[in-house]
C-alpha cells in the first residue's frame, strides 16, 4: 500500500517578470549608491546576479532615464580619478573602452582642459626619480619605461625627464 499523504518536493516557481524587475531595480540602486558605474558593468553586475537580458535591459534603461546612471559623467569622473592616481591617457583610455565606453564618449571624458598630461607626467616624476638618477642612461630609461608603463605617451614621458633635468640645472 502507497502512503499518498507524502507528497513529492514541489519546485520552486519561477518569478514573474514583475517580481525579477523588481528584485533587478532593487539591486541596481543598492549597487549605484555605493559607487557610480558605466551602464555595461551595470548591465554585467545584473548578468552575474541571474537576471535575463529583457529584466537587465529594462533596469538600464529605468536607470538611464532618472540619470543614475550615465557613461559621459562616468567617463569625465573616470579620467579625473586615473590622472589623480598617476596613470596616463593611454592606460586611462583602455580602462574605459574595457568598461564599455565607446570612442565617442571616451573624447568627451578627455576634453578636461585642466588636464595636462605632461604636467601631470613631470609631477608623477618628481615625486618618483631623484635628479641624480637622471643623469644615467640606464636610469633614465628605467624612468621612461616606467612612465610608459603607468599609460603617459612617449612625448609626454620624455618632456618630464627633460624637464626635470632642466630644473635641476
Amino acid at each position: 500500500m502507497v502512503d499518498e499523504s507524502v507528497t513529492e518536493p514541489v519546485e520552486p516557481a519561477e518569478p514573474t517578470f514583475a517580481e525579477q524587475l523588481t528584485a533587478a531595480r532593487a539591486f541596481a540602486m543598492r549597487s549605484l549608491a555605493r559607487r557610480e558605474s558605466a551602464e555595461s558593468e551595470l548591465a554585467n553586475r545584473l548578468r552575474q546576479q541571474g537576471f535575463n537580458e529583457e529584466v537587465i535591459e529594462a533596469v538600464v534603461d529605468h536607470c538611464r532615464g532618472y540619470n543614475w546612471v550615465n557613461d559621459e559623467r562616468y567617463g569625465g569622473m573616470a579620467v579625473r580619478a586615473g590622472a589623480a592616481k598617476g596613470h596616463g591617457p593611454i592606460k586611462i583610455r583602455f580602462d574605459l573602452r574595457r568598461k564599455g565606453l565607446d570612442d565617442m564618449q571616451i573624447d568627451a571624458a578627455f576634453d578636461q582642459p585642466e588636464l595636462d598630461w605632461f604636467e601631470l607626467a613631470f609631477a608623477l616624476l618628481e615625486r618618483r626619480a631623484r635628479v641624480a638618477d637622471l643623469a644615467d642612461f640606464k636610469l633614465r630609461m628605467k624612468w621612461l619605461k616606467y612612465l610608459l608603463g603607468r599609460g603617459f605617451t612617449q612625448d609626454q614621458a620624455r618632456y618630464a625627464i627633460s624637464a626635470l633635468q632642466e630644473r635641476e640645472e
